[in-house]
């Protein structure tokens, strides 16, 4: 297979991706409001509850986790081509595919650092 389709497969795949689970997500909130809909129409007391439990910012967690799978996932692809060898060019295009996971990985594990760091002295003074 050329690289030229590669690129475009890869391409479409990652758009249908993409769009799978965005409607997921949009299935999700429709289902979260038909539930505060029903919830309102039968007991108003309680949705003020339910609605104060939504209002509620959720912590973003797994930033550390992502960031060291991303990591971890360039090592991989930096080791795969490495151990496959110099056939053509494809270690070279194997390493450039590893950046773009190594700097992302990198990036959020400095990222969630700076934040607990900045917690840890908040809470300290």
């Amino acid at each position: 297979m050329p690289a030229t389709e590669m690129i475009v497969m890869v391409a479409a795949f990652s758009a249908l991706a993409l769009v799978a689970i965005q409607l997921l997500r949009l299935a999700g909130v429709a289902i979260r409001h038909k539930t505060v809909r029903r919830v309102v129409d039968r007991d108003p007391v309680a949705a003020e509850r339910l609605i104060s439990e939504l209002d509620t910012p959720k912590e973003r967690a797994g930033d550390d986790r992502l960031g060291i799978i991303l990591v971890a996932l360039g090592a991989a692809m930096i080791g795969a081509s490495v151990v496959v060898g110099d056939i053509g060019d494809w270690t070279r295009f194997g390493i450039a595919g590893a950046l773009f996971p190594l700097v992302v990985g990198a990036a959020l594990l400095l990222r969630h650092y700076a934040i607990e760091r900045a917690k840890r002295r908040g809470g300290a003074q």
